[in-house]
């Protein structure tokens, strides 16, 4: 039988300024459940966002370029769209947290949505790559149908799938690897996309991408079915609320932004995302028309998530030793000096520009399992703090910090190239120039403020001694 872990009554939680001061130097392992995480476990709950990329992936990489050059809307209309949209979110994302705490099942709390929505996640994912015969405004509208319902079934099914980690164990050094099979699995996923994607449009379509881009999505999508059920089988929940919890919704989310280790998190993420929401859209327009080479935007692609791949897999050696906050911080500050060298060299491609492109994303890789193994710190934080164990809830921030950045980096690039004048069929030198701006320069930004946030994060200093009064064994 799987042994529960529930919150230990105590008097002398440390509260404010003393928290730090009174951080006990205690090893993770020691203090945590015993139950270890077998490789294969960790490999099935990076398997879980190989699928998510499979899906989601495409539209990070591929919706502006499909909507605008595809599709047939303009960059304008598409950049509202993804704004617009997640104003929803703010509030779909909270509702599915809480109805995740809420959920009772023979399957745990996180797992029964693994196992229920990937079907649902395949269909809308693949109708929204469809190019249907209406006029402008009926394109439009079925744009804005699809994409919000694709939006929704995602966080009905990544929130849960993230918030399952929390659920599997305590101790930090495990959860950084989670996270880091996570980021390897992100990342594969990413990288078949990114060298697949244009190529089996093109052989499917036979020329005619109208026709290849939702077979090439229903392909992937089918697969990501069986994927997120490998993760469902393997991934086991060990960790519980306390029994006699009864949280109140509108308590829980007071609380939650009573929780600043949370907040800070939460914007480190929105960050992340903004940029790869900026970066990963802005890249395919960035090689096809500032750097002439459309032949190569499966390459550049497929090096911007192999670096990525690299990160993560370097981050399951490079966190246990230096920790999340240091180790991103340090990258996040290197890949900053190494986008601005990038920027600088202007339009050319050659061996050093590669080299230094590839360099940077592999920094900028850290960070995704860092910040994930950071944000379930701020859970078992919040569960110490408030006595109550939300993850669902917390999760759904991160859920909704995802999309929104990514919306928000997807919008910012179709209003900027709609603002430069931006039409495929007559490309500027003010465009080309606006696309320069925007892949690289943008991401400059982004990068140097994620170093200013995460130094106000001093959770790690302390996380020792709140799982040593949380478990009990």
């Amino acid at each position: 039988m799987t042994k529960k872990f529930y919150v230990k009554k105590t008097s002398n939680k440390v509260k404010g300024g003393n928290e730090v001061k009174e951080a006990l130097s205690v090893d993770q392992n020691t203090v945590t459940s015993r139950a270890k995480l077998s490789i294969s476990e960790k490999l099935s709950y990076g398997a879980g966002d190989i699928a998510s990329n499979f899906v989601w992936g495409m539209v990070t990489s591929y919706l502006l370029f499909f909507y605008t050059d595809i599709f047939g809307i303009t960059a304008a209309a598409a950049g509202t769209l993804f704004l617009v949209t997640r104003i929803w979110d703010a509030v779909n994302d909270p509702i599915m947290g809480i109805i995740i705490d809420k959920t009772k099942s023979k399957h745990g709390k996180a797992r029964p949505y693994l196992l229920w929505f990937p079907i649902p996640l395949a269909i809308i994912g693949t109708l929204t790559f469809i190019t249907p015969d209406f006029s402008y405004t009926g394109k439009l509208i079925y744009a804005y149908v699809t994409y919000t319902l694709l939006g929704m079934i995602y966080t009905a099914i990544n929130l849960p799938y993230g918030a399952l980690m929390t659920r599997m164990t305590r101790n930090s050094g495990e959860k950084g690897e989670l996270n880091s099979y996570r980021g390897i699995g992100r990342t594969i996923g990413a990288i078949a996309i990114s060298a697949l994607v244009l190529p089996l449009a093109s052989f499917f379509g036979n020329g005619n991408q109208q026709v290849g881009f939702p077979i090439t999505m229903g392909l992937f999508s089918v697969i990501s079915i069986f994927l997120f059920w490998i993760t469902f089988k393997y991934c086991k929940e060990r960790i519980d609320e306390p029994p006699s919890q009864n949280t109140k919704v509108t308590k829980s989310i007071v609380n939650l932004f009573k929780n600043k280790y949370w907040i800070i998190i939460a914007l480190s993420t929105i960050f992340w995302f903004l940029r790869q929401g900026v970066m990963n859209t802005a890249l395919i327009y960035y090689v096809t028309y500032y750097l002439e080479q459309p032949g190569k935007t499966p390459l550049y692609l497929t090096l911007l998530n192999l670096a990525s791949f690299v990160g993560a897999l370097a981050a399951l050696f490079v966190l246990k030793r230096w920790g999340s906050k240091n180790t991103s911080i340090i990258s996040y500050a290197l890949a900053t000096v190494l986008l601005i060298f990038i920027f600088m060299m202007g339009e050319s491609a050659g061996p050093l520009f590669i080299a230094l492109f590839f360099l940077a994303n592999i920094l900028i890789g850290f960070g995704d399992p860092a910040n994930l193994t950071m944000l379930a710190e701020t859970i078992d934080y919040h569960e110490w703090k408030f006595g109550e164990r939300v993850e669902g809830l917390l999760f759904s921030g991160y859920s909704f910090a995802l999309k929104l950045g990514v919306a928000l980096g997807s919008a910012f690039v179709g209003f900027a190239l709609a603002w430069a004048g931006y039409d495929p069929a007559a490309i500027t030198s003010e465009a080309t120039n606006m696309i320069r701006i925007v892949t690289f320069g943008i991401p400059i930004f982004l990068t140097a403020a994620q170093v200013i946030i995460l130094m106000f994060y001093k959770l790690e200093k302390f996380h020792p001694k709140i799982i040593r009064e949380l478990v009990e064994e």
